[in-house]
Formats: structure tokens, sequence, C-alpha cells
């Protein structure tokens, strides 16, 4: 495992598909056991990366959604 080289901040779509790279080829066992590790390792981050981008996305959308209700409150359809 190359310790000089960390897994890039991939977006969340770049993310998600090189999870299901690495997990089709885990399925198909095309890793071979000694990169088995060094893969679980670069699945494991990529992961961490989607949660953040998730846990971060959540949050802009939760604020942006006060927001709205701060502008335009909840009439219930009242005009």
């Amino acid at each position: 495992m190359s310790k000089e080289n960390p897994t890039p901040p991939f977006s969340y779509s770049e993310a998600i598909k090189r999870l299901d790279e690495i997990l089709e080829d885990i399925d198909q066992s095309r890793i071979p056991i000694d990169a088995l590790a060094e893969h679980v390792v670069e699945a494991a981050a990529l992961l961490k990366r989607c949660k953040s981008v998730l846990t971060e996305t959540e949050a802009k959308v939760r604020d942006v959604l006060q927001d709205l209700e701060k502008d335009f409150g909840d009439n219930d359809g009242d005009p």
C-alpha cells in the first residue's frame, strides 16, 4: 500500500463509481489476496468521503429550508 498517494477527494459520483468497481472486482475474484487489504482500505476511505458529502448536503438543504420557512412561514396554502 502506498502511503505517498492518499485517496484524492473524489466527488460523490466518482467515489460511488470507484466503490462499484472495487466491489465488482472483489465479487468477481479479480483482486489478488495480496492486494485485497489495499482495496478494502481504499473502499473505506471512499465510504467516509461519501458520508461526508451526504452530511454536508443534508446540512445545506436543511439550512435552505429553514431560511425559506423564515421568509415564507407555514401558512398552509393561505394567500
